[in-house]
């Protein structure tokens, strides 16, 4: 499974009458009906990093962890780290990984996006895989629910735990495929697609690597 990048906007262009009835349980609903259809229990969600993204990245990280590890897809030894990545203000484990060495096999090329005999081989690569299997200690319909309000208390709470907003469907969307809930980028595009069909227009395109990746790493943290 691969895809490409993203920066994202929000336009409003239904009626209002169809974005004020979408609802929280509406979300929900919507989330555990992808989760039946695009979840197994094999392999893992894989992205690869835009490259302009990763060597920005690697300037603006340089004395972030890597760690040779075995990789089952690449059937080698590759550098490994691993970042949070901020949801609804909980962090979620995603693991990066780099080449270690050129190594002549068709898995490891395959893994890479490097042509055969290594073609277009650069250390700068970055892959980032998301986890096999989801959290089942977390409560993902509270999540849903409560929405970017998880750990905030104040007096416009009561007001804006009603409004699904730009915030909200980013995070939402993030949650599908970081969180291991699915199996397949279509799952993703459906999620946006549904939004859209109630007024929220999220532009995500999984054809443009600066795109979304910019989008599902807008907010992280590296370290511990």
């Amino acid at each position: 499974m691969e895809a490409c990048g993203a920066y994202v906007g929000c336009a409003t262009s239904m009626t209002s009458e169809i974005i004020d009835t979408t609802t929280y349980l509406d979300v929900i609903s919507k989330f555990k009906d992808l989760q039946k259809n695009y979840y197994v229990d094999r392999g893992c969600m894989i992205l690869t990093m835009n490259d302009k993204f990763a060597k920005r990245f690697l300037e603006k990280h340089a004395n972030i962890t890597w760690t040779a590890t075995y990789n089952q897809y690449a059937e080698s030894d590759v550098l490994t780290a691993k970042i949070s990545v901020i949801i609804f203000e909980q962090p979620f484990t995603v693991h990066l990984h780099r080449p270690l060495k050129q190594v002549h096999r068709w898995e490891y090329e395959n893994f890479f996006g490097f042509g055969g005999h290594n073609a277009g081989f650069s250390r700068d690569r970055i892959i980032i895989t998301f986890p096999v299997s989801f959290d089942k200690n977390i409560d993902y319909e509270y999540m849903l629910m409560m929405g970017t309000l998880i750990g905030r208390v104040d007096e416009d709470s009561s007001r804006e735990c009603c409004t699904i907003n730009e915030k909200y469907i980013k995070n939402a969307l993030k949650l599908l495929v970081i969180g291991g809930y699915v199996k397949g980028w279509n799952a993703f595009n459906r999620f946006k697609e549904w939004f859209k069909e109630r007024g929220f227009n999220i532009e995500v395109d999984l054809n443009d690597g600066e795109m979304i990746t910019s989008f599902l790493l807008e907010d992280y943290i590296v370290g511990e």
